[in-house]
C-alpha cells in the first residue's frame, strides 16, 4: 500500500467514528426527550377489597 491509500483509509476510518458520535448524540436527546413527554401515573390510594381476593381464590380452584 502506497501512502495515498493509507490516507484515504484514514480518512474514511475518521469520518465513520465522526458520524457515529454525532449520530449517537442525536439518539440519546431525542430519546431524553420522548422519555420527558411520558408521564407515569401516580397510585396514591391503593386498597385491596377482601371481596375481589375471596373471588380469585375461588376461580383458582
Amino acid at each position: 500500500m502506497n501512502k495515498k491509500e493509507v490516507l484515504f483509509i484514514a480518512i474514511g476510518i475518521f469520518l465513520t467514528v465522526i458520524t457515529w458520535l454525532i449520530a449517537d448524540l442525536y439518539h440519546a436527546n431525542t430519546e431524553q426527550k420522548i422519555k420527558d413527554k411520558i408521564e407515569i401515573p401516580q397510585i396514591e390510594n391503593y386498597q385491596i377489597k377482601k371481596d375481589v381476593l375471596e373471588i380469585i381464590e375461588n376461580k383458582k380452584e
